[in-house]
């Protein structure tokens, strides 16, 4: 995946690697150095996370809408 220099706005959905794998998820919190992402139970179930949420790093994900 291209890298953005583009920094995410809470309520954007945002893909990202992840374990080898693309996820998305809605930005629900925006940090200086990265994003909080609020994923799927789906995703988060087969990531093995106990809460459906994730920090990206800015420059690690691509906004999506």
């Amino acid at each position: 995946m291209k890298e953005s220099t583009v920094t995410a706005n809470v309520g954007d959905t945002v893909l990202f690697d992840r374990k080898n794998n693309q996820y998305e998820g809605k930005v629900f919190q925006v940090r200086e150095n990265s994003v909080l992402v609020e994923l799927s139970k789906d995703a988060a179930n087969i990531l093995g996370y106990e809460m459906p949420n994730t920090v990206v790093r800015h420059g690690k994900y691509m906004i999506i809408s």
